[in-house]
């Protein structure tokens, strides 16, 4: 059975050394037969974006035209019209995925490595009877300990016309995760020194270059247009929300079904499909994350696990999490539920609106890094309206475990000392419980949530409930119930488990009466709404009914036992 090429992304390595290669050569036509000189294309993280982008580099480049037209001969492009482009263009191939630098100093630092590794692969042209004067004197300056951003910036404008003088051909210029350096810089306290370098770095490659005959750019975001590719009007943006190579990036079916037959795997394919399946890619529905899949492929005996979640930090994801206002907490909530929310989005990245928590802008960041994809599109009027939902449930796995790391510092009681006190039924120990944990974990959130309101930690903290219970309960947030709609309720999934729990939460505010009061009121809420009407319709007759009211680390609990 062939290799898979998991981790691995250099396209001539995978052909040669024989790894199993699902085909999408014809990318490349989409590209030449596309009429933008320029294209950006964001998708999630490992859905092929640096494979797709390798093949293009062994496509394009004339320097090894005949070396590499063996790696085409078994594929789809062999056939096109767009074959006659094979080797016909000098590249320019850099990866930013790497450059994470904590200071701008050292991203830049590292952008010049790139740059001066690109050199020392075309050493050629230092050679060249057609290089100027200005060139050579710009060469040089890259090269020396004194270089600076400034020379820096003008690279790819610099580089293509010296490319264009010695092959009297238009160059491809290829930038593989251009945002990796932009989120880092957010994240790293210096993005606007690196949003100003990165404007002016592609605005030479891509901007005016008469040299240019075709460029594609790929990353993550679509970071808005004012910030980085302003004057760039001949960019055409193709996001998961677009059709144009909707089917290059990601699995189809069809592509996973054969796989699954050529390695003869017999695990149920219905269950392959609701652990890795459901993304929507323009008009393309049912995609799935190739990352996942190879990994399940090749370990198929393990069973199914999360794999995505181990390819990255997310720490940008964690941070907005965190910081959500109650609002997005409902719809997070309402996700992780597996219900499907009508939205606005933003489909361009401000990074300083996700400073302020707009939450449209969070949730367009969302779809785009792969944590939600759309079930539908609604235009009404000017505006449009997207279902948004959790693809699957390794991408429900993934906001499980960031929300248990949230909420993974020590404390004198543990979830597990409330999970169980309330699976027990135990009243008093619950009350006691859930007391304490406020007590003991309100200190840190306030800290690192720079005074953010204390529901966002209780809501955080019943999302981490929800991690815990979810396997043998049923647990829902915000149903509807009786005559109105409960904040939590949770059943086990076995019929013959008589128990059942509606809790209610109350927020002290300046009317409000007294904290203890206020918890009474949550558990009268609970009564005259009947909310115990979904509990009973599905035969739980052993019922454990929570009013809780807190007000910064004070809690109050109200509980009965409703047999």
């Amino acid at each position: 059975m062939r290799k898979f090429p998991i981790g691995l992304s250099n396209f001539k390595r995978v052909i040669q050394d024989n790894y199993y290669y699902i085909d999408k050569s014809l990318f490349i036509e989409d590209v030449i037969e596309s009429n933008a000189i320029s294209i950006l294309i964001p998708r999630p993280r490992r859905f092929g974006k640096t494979l797709n982008m390798s093949m293009l580099h062994a496509f394009f480049d004339v320097k090894k035209e005949k070396e590499n037209k063996s790696l085409f001969e078994k594929l789809k492009i062999r056939q096109s019209e767009a074959w006659k482009h094979q080797g016909k263009y000098p590249v320019i191939y850099l990866s930013f995925k790497d450059v994470k630098e904590n200071s701008f100093n050292d991203a830049i630092k590292n952008i010049h490595h790139l740059c001066l590794d690109w050199l020392k692969e075309n050493e050629f042209i230092f050679n060249s009877e057609k290089l100027g004067q200005f060139d050579k004197q710009f060469l040089n300056n890259l090269i020396k300990s004194d270089w600076n951003s400034v020379s820096l910036s003008s690279f790819l404008k610099t580089i293509s016309s010296i490319l264009y003088n010695i092959y009297d051909q238009k160059v491809v210029i290829l930038i593989d995760e251009y945002d990796s350096c932009i989120i880092k810089s957010w994240e790293a306290g210096y993005y606007q020194d690196m949003i100003s370098f990165m404007r002016g770095f592609l605005s030479g490659g891509f901007k005016d270059n008469d040299y240019l005959y075709k460029g594609v750019i790929t990353g993550i975001l679509r970071v808005a247009k004012e910030s980085i590719f302003s004057g760039l009007n001949n960019l055409v943006v193709s996001t998961v929300l677009e059709n144009q190579s909707a089917d290059k990036f990601g699995l189809t079916e069809d592509e996973v079904k054969n796989l699954l037959q050529e390695v003869n795997i017999s695990a149920a394919f219905d269950d392959i499909k609701k652990w890795y399946n459901g993304y929507k890619i323009g008009q393309h529905t049912g995609m799935y994350n190739p990352w996942s899949i190879l990994n399940f492929v090749d370990k198929h005996d393990e069973g199914f696990k999360p794999y995505w979640v181990n390819t990255s930090a997310n720490e940008l994801i964690e941070v907005l999490l965190t910081n959500a206002n109650a609002d997005l907490e409902k719809k997070l909530t309402g996700f992780i539920d597996g219900q499907v929310m009508e939205c606005e989005i933003d489909e361009t990245t401000i990074f300083q609106d996700l400073d302020n928590g707009k939450e449209k802008t969070v949730l367009g960041l969302l779809l785009f890094n792969g944590y939600l994809t759309t079930e539908y599109t609604n235009r009404i009027e000017d505006r449009v309206l997207y279902g948004l939902k959790i693809p699957n449930v390794e991408v429900n796995s993934v906001y499980k475990q960031m929300l248990e790391r949230l909420l993974s510092k020590s404390t004198e009681v543990s979830e597990s000392t409330i999970l169980s006190a309330l699976l027990e039924q135990d009243a008093k120990e619950f009350e006691y419980a859930l007391s304490e944990y406020m007590l003991t974990s309100f200190s840190f959130h306030d800290v690192q949530h720079k005074g953010s309101l204390p529901e966002k930690v209780y809501h955080a903290f019943i999302l981490g409930l929800m991690a815990h219970l979810s396997t043998r309960f049923i647990v829902k947030s915000n149903p509807e119930t009786g005559l109105g709609r409960a904040d939590l309720m949770i059943y086990p999934k076995d019929n013959n488990d008589p128990r059942g729990w509606v809790l209610e939460f109350k927020k002290l505010k300046r009317s409000s009466p007294p904290i203890n009061e206020l918890a009474q009121e949550a558990m009268q809420q609970i009564h005259s709404s009947k909310y115990i009407t979904t509990l009973k319709e599905n035969n739980k007759t052993e019922l454990m009914l929570v009013g809780v009211a807190f007000d910064g680390k004070e809690v109050s609990c109200v509980t009965e036992l409703v047999s």
